[in-house]
């Protein structure tokens, strides 16, 4: 059995996780795809408190004879899953970020093509404002 002082901690941080993660959500600074699993998170430490004597009963019928130790378990496992999500973020990421470096380095060769032959064949440019050559103009 779980002490009520340490139920109500464990209750108050699994709200303020949930709170945090819903806050950083709405202002846009953590996107959905990553709040989810922070999300689950602040749900079990926030559920967790109340259903101490179901997790118990879990905990002995897996064979594991310290109770909290189930908890810790299931926060292994459940920082594992943020870590694996954030490697798959970090490895699209690497992928994009090649692929636009390569782009950028072939639109820069090509505007430096374009330049190299501006300054090789300068454009006639007209003498008057409005675009004709004074040569041009009829007189009257």
């Amino acid at each position: 059995m779980i002490d009520p002082r340490s139920r109500l901690l464990l209750f108050l941080m699994g709200l303020a996780v949930l709170i945090l993660v819903i806050n950083l959500v709405r202002k846009r600074q953590l996107q959905e795809r990553y709040a989810l699993l922070w999300l689950l998170a602040g749900l079990v430490l926030t559920l967790a408190p109340l259903f101490s004597n179901v997790l118990d009963r879990i905990a002995y019928a897996l064979g594991i004879d310290y109770p909290p130790a189930l908890l810790l378990l299931l926060a292994i496992i459940g920082l594992m899953l943020i870590i694996f999500q954030l490697s798959l973020a970090i490895s699209h990421n690497s992928d994009q970020l090649k692929v636009l470096s390569q782009e950028l380095g072939l639109l820069r060769q090509q505007l430096d093509k374009l330049q190299r032959e501006q300054v090789a064949q300068p454009e006639h440019l007209p003498d008057n404002e409005d675009g004709t050559d004074a040569d041009q103009i009829p007189y009257v």
